[in-house]
């Protein structure tokens, strides 16, 4: 009977339960499912109360939610407020009620911030909320009273416990101090006291107003627990929805100049078309070829069979490295989630691989070095050696000045985010304020601390070495004896001034790619006194200057055969064993002793050695047979790829750029992810370098040319008139020496390629 009773009391029970859940069931289909007269209805009333709702008193709870709102709201009440920051605190008052109540303007605004640092003992720097909630909230043109703004303030964490700092042998012992562990940075890491916070807060807010409302939720967060003092400001003017970029003179005019290129190149095109069909054997030359994009593409797919043909594969996959490094290392600087798992990595075989990739522009300058003998090399009489250096600037400044004048005009247009602005408005300004020095080569010695473009340093030292070198071959084409003399003295310094730099300045042995160098290259000392300037750089290009000359003495019969494959693959395999134990030593600086003298025999040596290694590799493959190596390099493919290297090198930094800098969250630090990116990178900059090449590049170098033969021409023709009147030999006449035989010599495009 117990049991009967039991059961017939759980029966009512249940019911009970179906029926009460039946009814919810039933008013919430009430609520959800209503006929449109009684949704114009709602909508009439909700119009009419919208103000009620508003600053409606009721709260939707009163849990630990409701206390941490009125702790903040109570906290910011006792502070003192001036009138001009009045219109703020009131707003910021109504929005803590309206997010107590759970309005949706309120809610909106608060919840497109982080209430809180989250992943900052990770290495999580960058705070940034939702960039695109704040600054698109629907009604910012309906209700302008409820406009918001988007503000960055960077915040330093100071502990206030006058605690002694004591030594970590555990940095990661789990019972310690969380104050100890954000203090404690090991060299080359990022600070974990350091962060950048985004705020959404009202339009009528000021700077120091922010500053202030940060400060008392940062005060209570976990954050705040210990007492840490916030050093917090707010440099960079604030975002909001209103602001839209005007485009000013500058933008219109790029777009009106590279518009007038390519309407003028699309009708030389077309022109020299007709002409070709009219008559197929013309090969005369004038302003109509030089624009002709066909022309100058079927210039991009010649390849030149001399014996070096292995510069081709080299020259694209060193400027693949270079991108590929540059991605890591700016991909590092930005918004990531893990930033304490990339420092570990620095100190992993991976790392030691690319700490000093620094070297690979040094094969550039080997290469350049090498071209530049095996093209001068040719004339049997030297040509008026400013002709030469006049084609080589040209050869490098046009395409450098497009991407100047790009910078400028329209990247900042060309994105938008959180830290967009901060990131590239400051190297807008200085290509705004320096581009003049860029054009006249000097970059890398005046005012660089806002140099244009940081990885344009190398072209005023590529250009430099060209002037010196040219220079000094030919007073050893005329004088010897005094040419050998200069080459030795120029070579002696360019071994030792590396060295004598690095010692007296107590510099790193190199330039290592660690996080405070990669944050701001134009803060590192190292970057200003030694790894930009040509009088430290120089050593690399030498070497392959004086490979190319071997190359030239030995290839004069036209036999390449010469060194026996087992011989060539042995020097191959030494070659690329020199090349990784200069590239692992000298990244050890980072984690071992350091002495200053070894510290300066190693800068002065490395350099050189790696450029020993590459053109040791390059002979070996010249000379000789390597099996798959060289047929590789080899590869046609590369035969255009590698003549775009150059317009790749302008362009990679600014499309890697923009990739980081207008994310919106902190992205993970994946490294398939980055070799995804840096496939990206290239292909588009390949893009770009074809439009560089075909609109700027072979056009001006076809019209420089142009005009120098029709200048020698005149001269020619002077030279003969003078000699029909004196009848005396002028052959030495007022022209430089040598002048005479460019006529002969200078091809109807420019073939001098050695540069990226």
């Amino acid at each position: 009977m117990k049991y009967i009773y039991l059961i017939f009391l759980g029966i009512i029970a249940i019911n009970k339960i179906k029926c009460h859940v039946t009814d919810r069931s039933k008013q919430s289909d009430g609520a959800t499912t209503t006929l449109p007269e009684e949704n114009e209805t709602r909508n009439m009333m909700a119009k009419e109360l919208s103000e009620k709702k508003l600053e409606s008193p009721k709260k939707v709870q009163d849990g630990e939610t409701s206390v941490y709102l009125d702790d903040v709201l109570f906290a910011l009440k006792n502070q003192n407020w001036t009138a001009e920051e009045e219109p703020c605190f009131n707003h910021i008052n109504r929005l803590l009620h309206g997010l107590q109540n759970f309005t949706l303007w309120a809610v909106w605004d608060w919840d497109s911030q982080a209430s809180e640092p989250q992943g900052l003992l990770f290495g999580n720097r960058y705070q940034l909320g939702n960039f695109d909630q704040c600054m698109n909230a629907p009604w910012s043109k309906t209700h302008p009273e409820l406009k918001t703004k988007y503000c960055l303030a960077e915040i330093v964490l100071e502990r206030t416990d006058k605690a002694v700092r004591r030594r970590v042998d555990k940095p990661y012992y789990p019972y310690q101090s969380a104050l100890d562990f954000i203090e404690h940075r090991p060299p080359h890491t990022r600070p974990l006291n350091e962060l950048t916070w985004g705020a959404c807060v009202p339009a009528a807010c000021a700077p120091r107003t922010v500053e202030r409302l940060l400060a008392v939720m940062l005060a209570r967060s976990h954050l705040g627990a210990a007492g840490m003092r916030a050093n917090i400001s707010i440099s960079e003017p604030c975002q909001s929805g209103d602001d839209e970029m005007e485009y000013d003179a500058l933008f219109y005019a790029f777009f009106i100049v590279m518009g007038s290129i390519t309407v003028i190149a699309l009708i030389c095109t077309y022109l020299n078309c007709q002409q070709k069909e009219l008559d197929p054997n013309s090969r005369r030359t004038g302003f109509i070829q030089s624009f002709c994009i066909k022309e100058n593409a079927l210039d991009l797919l010649r390849m030149k069979k001399e014996g070096i043909e292995v510069f081709y594969g080299i020259r694209f996959f060193t400027i693949c490295l270079i991108v590929l490094d540059h991605q890591i290392g700016i991909s590092n600087s930005g918004p990531i989630s893990d930033g304490m798992t990339s420092d570990q990595e620095v100190q992993t075989p991976l790392g030691l691989l690319i700490l000093h990739d620094d070297l690979f522009v040094d094969t550039f300058f080997l290469l350049s070095g090498f071209l530049t003998i095996t093209n001068i090399a040719r004339f049997k009489r030297l040509p008026n050696p400013l002709f030469i250096i006049l084609k080589r600037y040209v050869r490098l400044v046009v395409a450098f000045a497009v991407v100047i004048f790009y910078v400028c005009a329209v990247y900042p247009y060309t994105g938008t985010g959180p830290l967009w602005h901060k990131a590239v408005s400051h190297e807008t300004e200085q290509c705004r304020k320096n581009w003049w020095l860029n054009l006249l080569m000097l970059h890398n010695y005046i005012d660089t601390e806002n140099i244009c473009i940081v990885v344009s340093w190398y072209i005023p030292c590529d250009f430099h070495f060209f002037v010196v070198t040219v220079l000094i071959y030919c007073v050893y084409r005329s004088l010897p004896k005094l040419g050998l003399v200069l080459a030795a003295l120029v070579t002696a310094a360019a071994l030792v001034l590396p060295g004598i730099v690095n010692y007296i300045y107590d510099l790193s042995a190199v330039q290592l790619f660690t996080f405070e160098f990669i944050i701001d290259p134009r803060a590192s000392k190292e970057f200003h006194v030694s790894y930009i300037k040509s009088h430290t750089r120089y050593a690399a290009y030498l070497v392959g200057f004086y490979s190319g000359y071997l190359f030239v003495t030995y290839s004069n019969n036209g036999n390449l055969n010469r060194i026996r494959q087992k011989w060539a693959v042995l020097g191959t395999c030494t070659a690329l064993t020199l090349m990784l134990v200069v590239m692992v030593v000298g990244s050890t600086f980072l984690w071992r002793s350091y002495y200053p003298l070894e510290g300066a025999l190693y800068a002065a040596l490395n350099r050189p050695a790696w450029a020993c290694g590459v053109a040791l590799l390059v002979l070996c493959c010249s000379f000789g047979h390597v099996p798959l190596v060289k047929s590789f390099l080899s590869w046609y493919p590369w035969v255009p790829l590698s003549r775009l290297s150059y317009g790749l090198y302008l362009t990679h930094t600014l499309l890697i750029t923009r990739g980081v800098f207008i994310t919106r969250n902190p992205q993970h630090n994946d490294y398939f992810e980055i070799l995804n990116s840096t496939a990206g990178v290239i292909f588009w900059g390949c893009v770009m370098a074809l439009l560089l090449w075909l609109l700027a590049e072979a056009p001006a170098n076809k019209l420089l040319a142009l005009c120098l033969k029709r200048r020698i021409k005149k001269i020619m023709t002077n030279r003969e008139t003078n000699q029909a009147t004196l009848s005396v030999n002028t052959s030495t006449s007022t022209m430089p020496t040598g002048s005479g035989h460019l006529n002969d010599n200078l091809p109807d495009t420019i073939h001098f390629t050695s540069k990226i």
